[in-house]
């Protein structure tokens, strides 16, 4: 995997770099942010429905059903006591001749998923200051 820089632009606005690709991060304004690109959270959210999304796009690729195209919409539902997301609801559509009996296959797959398994078996975390 690639190392992520993370460098502050101003304020609460930082500078995300991977690679050749430049994001930027940022709070509300109503967190003291100026709002100039999603938050932290918000990416965590980002992650999870491109993930879902591409390995599902190309499932249904693999497989020729191309009556239209994955899109995926999602909410994150945050929780206190520690600050966190409790969960994140996910709603897939998928191309209209997917049978219906893949779709449960398709979202056992999808929880096997990079992103997801990695938020349901919560992977380590090592932080290191200096």
């Amino acid at each position: 995997m690639d190392l992520i820089t993370v460098t502050r632009e101003e304020g609460l606005k930082f500078s995300v770099r991977l690679r050749d690709h430049v994001m930027t991060t940022d709070m509300s304004v109503g967190e003291g942010g100026k709002d100039g690109g999603p938050s932290p959270v918000e990416f965590l959210g980002v992650a999870s429905g491109a993930c879902l999304a591409t390995m599902v796009q190309a499932y249904c690729d693999a497989r020729g059903y191309t009556d239209g195209d994955v899109s995926v919409s999602l909410t994150l539902e945050l929780v206190e006591n520690p600050n966190r997301v409790g969960a994140i609801v996910l709603d897939v559509e998928l191309p209209k001749d997917v049978p219906e009996d893949h779709r449960e296959k398709l979202k056992k797959m999808a929880l096997r998923m990079p992103v997801p398994a990695s938020l349901r078996d919560g992977p380590k975390v090592d932080i290191e200051m200096f």
